[in-house]
């Protein structure tokens, strides 16, 4: 068995016993990949912890089979402690995004480039304001949506092309209508009666179209309340489970749902 070296983020874990564990990791150099934390649980265990919300570095067995390998070693290297004003938030949308790459990452192939903007994200998702993080999640989504392949249309209408600028609807301060089926904004001309469509505010819409090519330094500086989030993240949502074939739910929105009237999420 050859012994690997690499940096990465515990995404999700799997218990099958007092003491040992299945971890799925975001690892640098080998994308979405499946660890046995063998009597990691244990107090006893005289190797480094693996811990959430951390940038560790973990070395590994490399057994080829089912499971990518067996931990060897674990050392800390960055912890984000998500401790700021808002915390339940902060991890919340920090649980949410470990969810979606566990979901949407191809099985061992690298993505160096979403290895570090996910490292950013985090580090943002620590230090910046509360009022920041429901755009700072946003931004960060669409681009791991845009990294994979999946990229909704918001800039023209998926039927005609039109630009959302030139739709009479949004140019008035209406709306935008989203269809997470056909895979991003549709004019009123091209919507088919019957047909299923999120309407997004056209001021709020026009937060989601700059968010998707915002850099997270950009999007820091954006301000969306927490319920006009949910709405857009509620059209992600389901353009993902269409387009990506995603048909379990983000448990970590529903409880950030849950505290949307509470003052840990209030404005």
């Amino acid at each position: 068995m050859a012994l690997e070296k690499t940096l990465a983020i515990v995404l999700k874990t799997f218990d099958w016993s007092e003491s040992s564990r299945t971890i799925a990791f975001f690892a640098k150099e080998f994308g979405r990949i499946y660890l046995v934390d063998k009597g990691g649980k244990s107090i006893k265990s005289k190797r480094g912890r693996v811990l959430k919300f951390a940038l560790l570095e973990v070395t590994f067995y490399d057994t080829k089979k089912e499971s990518s390998g067996y931990i060897s070693d674990v050392e800390l290297i960055k912890m984000y402690d998500l401790s700021g004003d808002g915390s339940l938030g902060r991890l919340a949308y920090a649980s949410a995004a470990c969810e979606l790459l566990e979901q949407l990452l191809p099985k061992e192939e690298p993505q160096r480039t979403l290895f570090t903007y996910f490292n950013l994200f985090m580090e943002k998702l620590n230090t910046a304001e509360r009022k920041s993080l429901p755009a700072l999640f946003l931004s960060f989504f669409l681009r791991l949506l845009s990294q994979l392949g999946y990229h909704p249309s918001l800039g023209y209408c998926v039927g005609c092309s039109e630009e959302y600028e030139k739709i009479e609807v949004i140019k008035r301060g209406g709306f935008a209508s989203f269809s997470a089926e056909r895979g991003g904004i549709v004019c009123p001309s091209c919507q088919t009666p019957g047909d299923y469509y999120i309407k997004l505010p056209a001021d709020v819409f026009a937060d989601l179209l700059k968010l998707q090519s915002a850099s997270l330094k950009e999007a820091e500086s954006v301000r969306i309340s927490f319920g006009e989030a949910s709405l857009l993240l509620e059209a992600l949502i389901k353009f993902l489970q269409y387009q990506a074939d995603i048909s379990s739910k983000i448990k970590s929105l529903e409880f950030l749902d849950k505290l949307k009237k509470t003052e840990l999420t209030s404005e």
